[in-house]
């Protein structure tokens, strides 16, 4: 009898486990058909037991709800309520009180044939991105592993970067006409790689006398001076091979292929001789070695700068190859890599002179229309500094105002307003500041031109402008030393300290109008100066007092002392570089002071002109100084 009992009981169990198997299918095919009833009306229904059944959804936010008496259409027998998820227990508890069976619906599980499908696709995504990043890297070491039968057998010239034609550059030359002619700098320097031209050109007369080509030329210098052009135009002029790489196409990710590029570079001229091989910025491999920079001594840098070593004086044959290379770091380059035998001859290619900065500029006016009245003489003297692309630039920029105005020959006027362009940046053709703005500028410019005047002997005042720029500056002055101080480079203390007292001519010229409570901060970048100049007068010229008559900073580049001197020695250099600004400030005060009527004269001509010439300043003084002494008389 139990045993019936049981098995009737299992059964039913299992019947009704069919039934609510079937009926959540039913439920999940045709919801969107059924009626929406409120949450009010269900709980009544519940209430009033009126529900069969309560469906909740998987994410809890509907239930559907089963009448207890079935209608003839099937679908009406449910309706849907929205919940929120919140208030399921609650709602669940309403159904247990009133008997009505709750059932939470499980989601399906998914068709067998999707379910494989999406295992697939999980796999694929797995391994796609560890695959891509396989195939770059073996994308690139292929393509920088050395390639044995390129085009003209020529391993390193089928290299990324590197062209496949080696006299495409010289070709290139020819059809610029790059030649040595076209270098206008230093005549000493074109004596040099006119040399080398020659050598290539007939060997004989120098062989006769023992000498033999260099292995090497560095040439090295500050940037823009033609160090480049120089490489280019003895390639055009020697008959040889030529073939010209940057040392930066030397530099790789992994360890010996900058190597495997400089040994197919040497062995290619080897089979292509004479052949002059130009590296362009070769401290990009060429750095000192061991240095804080490196992270040890198997870095691909160093790795390719030991066999450049190897390759230029090793056991190798080098004859007829000469290794031309530039730089402007030559303070940073490995000393092994400096000594004759590699690089015999270093020749400096410095800042053009003003001689050398007129024929630069003669040399770029062949395609450009000037005016008579335009001074070659006066613009290479005003452009002390420049470099010969600087130069060149200057001219473009005049060429480019001429074009501007709708004219095509080039002033003085399009000249002198390019190289303001240059020096103190784009100038505001509307100025919006107020007449007290353009007084105190007109006050601080003048005091530095009216010291640059009565320094008459020593510097030439050249311009000064209450123009604003874009770069900050309300005014500026313009003056240099006289040719024969800058030529013999022998700059005194006393001249040095003339050129404190004018930096701090602006200050002090607003001190004598407006006194010590009222110096605006327009004389910050003339503080920055000439600290700067007092700091290298004591600490690197040997201009202090008796203390420090000797002393003598290492630090060149910085203008600051050295942290391995002591701090009594730092305070000392201090102390006495801030005495001689102070100086200079009374100094400064001191002459403006006596020369107040001249100062009030030059604010109200700069009030009205707002540019004047130097000559015009200096004129302005002379007559002022007539009229005194005619008065006098």
């Amino acid at each position: 009898m139990k045993f019936f009992i049981i098995l009737y009981f299992l059964l039913v169990g299992v019947d009704a486990l069919r039934l609510h198997m079937k009926v959540p299918d039913y439920i999940q095919k045709n919801k969107y058909y059924f009626g929406e009833k409120s949450y009010n009306s269900l709980i009544k229904n519940i209430e009033s037991h009126k529900v069969k059944n309560l469906y909740f959804s998987e994410k809890l936010d509907t239930v559907i709800s089963e009448d207890s008496d079935p209608h003839e259409n099937k679908l009406e027998d449910y309706s849907i309520t929205k919940i929120n998820p919140f208030i399921t227990d609650n709602l669940a508890s309403l159904s247990v009180k009133n008997e009505v069976n709750t059932v939470f619906i499980d989601p399906g599980q998914p068709n067998i044939y999707i379910q494989t499908a999406g295992q697939i696709v999980s796999g694929i995504e797995s391994l796609l991105f560890p695959g891509i990043v396989l195939s770059i890297i073996f994308s690139i070491v292929s393509s920088n592993m050395p390639m044995r039968n390129g085009p003209s057998g020529s391993p390193f010239l089928n290299l990324p970067g590197v062209r496949k034609d080696m006299n495409k550059d010289k070709e290139i030359m020819k059809a610029a006409n790059i030649s040595l002619q076209s270098f206008a700098g230093s005549p000493e320097i074109f004596e040099e790689c006119t040399e080398v031209v020659s050598y290539l050109k007939n060997s004989t007369i120098y062989e006769n006398a023992g000498a033999e080509i260099p292995r090497g030329i560095l040439l090295e210098g500050p940037p823009g001076t033609g160090k480049t052009l120089l490489a280019k135009a003895i390639a055009s002029e020697a008959e040889a091979n030529f073939v010209s790489v940057a040392a930066s196409e030397f530099v790789e990710l992994f360890v010996g292929l900058g190597a495997v590029k400089i040994r197919n570079l040497f062995k290619t001229a080897r089979e292509n001789t004479p052949c002059i091989i130009f590296i362009d910025e070769i401290d990009a491999v060429g750095r000192q070695r061991g240095t804080a920079s490196s992270m040890g001594g198997n870095e691909e840098r160093e790795q390719t700068l030991n066999q450049l070593l190897a390759e230029m004086d090793g056991f190798a044959d080098n004859k007829d190859i000469l290794v031309i290379a530039a730089t402007n770091r030559r303070d940073i380059l490995d000393t092994a890599l400096l000594r004759p035998g590699r690089f015999d001859r270093i020749i400096n290619v410095p800042y053009p002179d003003i001689d050398s900065r007129k024929k630069i500029l003669e040399s770029y006016t062949k395609n450009k229309k000037f005016s008579p009245a335009v001074n070659m003489g006066l613009i290479a003297e005003l452009t002390a500094g420049f470099s010969g692309a600087q130069l060149k630039n200057l001219l473009n920029e005049a060429a480019i105002f001429t074009a501007r105005r709708g004219n095509t020959t080039i002033t003085d006027v399009d000249i002198l307003n390019s190289l303001d362009k240059l020096i103190v940046g784009i100038v505001k053709n509307n100025d919006s500041r107020d007449e007290h703005a353009k007084r105190r500028v007109a006050i601080h410019e003048s005091g530095h031109a009216i010291l640059a005047a009565v320094f008459h002997k020593y510097f030439d005042l050249k311009k000064v402008s209450i123009q604003s720029t874009y770069s900050g500056a309300g005014g500026y002055t313009v003056f240099n030393e006289h040719r024969n101080i800058t030529d013999s480079g022998l700059y005194t203390k006393d001249l040095l300290f003339k050129r404190l007292v004018i930096g701090m001519g602006g200050k002090a010229a607003e001190n004598v109008y407006y006194g010590d409570a009222d110096v605006s901060v327009g004389a910050v970048q003339d503080l920055k100066q000439t600290n700067s100049l007092a700091q290298r007068m004591i600490g690197n010229y040997g201009m202090g007092t008796t203390k420090l008559e000797t002393f003598y900073n290492e630090d060149l580049d910085t203008a600051r002392i050295s942290s391995k001197y002591s701090d009594h020695t730092k305070e000392q250099l201090d102390d006495e570089a801030l005495s001689l600004v102070n100086n200079a400030y009374i100094e400064a005060k001191k002459i403006l002071r006596s020369n107040k009527e001249i100062v009030d004269l030059l604010v109200e001509k700069l009030l009205d002109q707002k540019i004047l010439t130097g000559s015009e300043v200096q004129k302005l003084i002379d007559d002022m100084n007539r009229d005194d002494t005619e008065y006098d008389a």
